[in-house]
């Protein structure tokens, strides 16, 4: 848990914050203003709670990303703690060290973003489902932290199955007993979503819709099963180091050659809901599959601990966990140090560089702009963002002072228009990604270049955000 913090924790504000991390920092803030279920139609419901915790109306950025943190600590606990029960302490060593040194996890849980959030829980979840069948007890707990992994997001609602197929096949008590469990997890859960219905229905807004969209299937889509694969490849093999994914899959080898029966079953309730959302998913981007990977990570030290349980001598074990280690270092301490100095560096898959480094999602060039407020504006005046609202909302976070941009929908010609006749002149903020920001040159007022940030990959003359001041005629 300190190698937790002690990896994600250094520079924590050293990316941009993305688009989605925005949306999430605004709902912790409006849970300030007595809404805690304010726009949860993307089936992310709770997460943003642990943000609001740290008021992140103080320091944004780093109450976003710091909650994220107090999240997984929970999960790596109880995914020690699930492979220290199967198979002793080399297993919950090692399921520990292959968490912390896979590059994918280690990109995702230093920011505000929900899916490594639910993934921990999930692996914390399916923990308390084993402590639930073995013993007949933990049976409400089993429930609420399930419930709370689907809260924080959708994608973790595959692992009901992962959770039946544990209670029902990893205890020693009558059928009829197991299923009477399974039916109080079940039923636990489903209290726990009832207050963020009741909102929904009081409020008249609709039931996740975005989530939903999300499944293929239910949108009128076709299954997409070759592109997720496919998809899902290109991610795990572009992080730089194939050491973690190698290892990954060794672990999960040994498990299905060594695990037994409960092994075996632990791996088939972690496969079934991989293989579900690979299935149903209409398009399952890289942040999505994080849901899966803790998990998997943590049946893959399983395994490993099988088979260091099969040596007899004490410094055979000692020996091998050492090759593990620091293997797993000689290639995560590179990538960890990148990731402190120079994001924008980092050796990334492609869809995630777009999406997180150089596309408009992505908050370079934004986050530089408004940082320079105070030097290239005059005091005082007005700032219009010709961008997304959400573009311009999540840079406001980093606004100092009452140097803030005054968010607008794309383009925002009429508000530009109406300042520039009430003010005389305006300054105005454009994202030039195609489509987004508008062409100030054709609105009739006097335009003066003054400053430009590019973003990662492009030059002073291509850059895509634009800092102008107009003038009226």
């Amino acid at each position: 848990l300190l190698l937790l913090w002690g990896t994600r924790l250094p520079a924590l504000e050293a990316l941009p914050l993305h688009n989605d991390e925005g949306l999430h920092l605004r709902r912790a803030v409006e849970v300030w203003r007595g809404h805690p279920f304010w726009d949860i139609s993307d089936g992310k419901i709770i997460n943003h709670w642990p943000i609001a915790l740290f008021y992140p109306q103080n320091a944004p950025v780093f109450a976003g990303r710091v909650a994220s943190l107090l999240v997984i600590m929970l999960g790596l606990a109880g995914g020690f703690a699930l492979a220290y029960r199967v198979a002793g302490l080399w297993a919950g060593l090692l399921a520990g060290v292959l968490w912390l040194a896979s590059p994918y996890l280690f990109f995702y849980e230093r920011t505000a973003l929900s899916d490594a959030e639910a993934g921990a829980l999930v692996v914390l979840a399916l923990y308390c489902a084993l402590l639930a069948a073995q013993t007949g007890r933990y049976r409400l707990l089993a429930g609420v932290t399930f419930a709370g992994a689907v809260l924080f997001k959708f994608t973790a609602a595959p692992y009901s199955l992962a959770v039946a197929v544990i209670v029902l096949g990893a205890g020693c008590s009558p059928l009829r007993r197991r299923s009477i469990d399974l039916c109080i997890i079940g039923g636990v859960a489903v209290l726990c979503f009832l207050p963020p219905l009741a909102y929904l229905i009081l409020r008249g807004r609709d039931f996740f819709g975005i989530a939903l969209e999300w499944v293929g299937v239910s949108s009128g889509g076709s299954l997409a099963v070759g592109e997720n694969l496919t998809r899902l490849w290109s991610v795990v093999t572009g992080f730089g180091t194939l050491s973690w994914l190698v290892l990954l899959l060794v672990g999960l080898m040994l498990l299905l050659i060594f695990g037994r029966r409960e092994g075996r079953l632990l791996l088939a309730a972690g496969a079934l809901p991989f293989f579900i959302t690979t299935l149903l998913g209409r398009e399952v981007l890289p942040r999505h599959y994080v849901a899966t990977l803790p998990l998997a990570l943590v049946l893959a030290g399983i395994g490993f601990g099988l088979l260091l349980n099969g040596l007899h001598e004490l410094r055979e074990r000692a020996v091998m966990t050492g090759l593990v280690v620091a293997l797993l270092a000689f290639s995560m301490v590179p990538f960890m140090t990148t990731a402190y100095h120079e994001p924008a560096a980092l050796p990334l898959p492609a869809a995630v560089r777009t999406q997180y480094i150089t596309d408009h999602s992505a908050g370079y060039g934004l986050r530089e702009a408004v940082l320079a407020l105070p030097q290239t504006v005059e005091p005082g005046a007005l700032v219009i963002a010709s961008m997304f609202p959400d573009s311009c909302r999540r840079t406001n976070f980093y606004a100092m002072g009452n140097f803030r941009l005054l968010c607008a929908d794309r383009p925002g010609i009429a508000e530009i228009k109406q300042a520039l006749v009430e003010q005389g002149i305006v300054y105005v903020l454009v994202d030039n990604t195609p489509l987004i920001g508008v062409d100030v040159l054709a609105l009739g007022a006097t335009a003066e270049l003054v400053a430009v940030y590019p973003r990662p990959g492009e030059a002073g003359t291509s850059a895509s955000v634009v800092l102008w001041r107009l003038k009226k005629l």
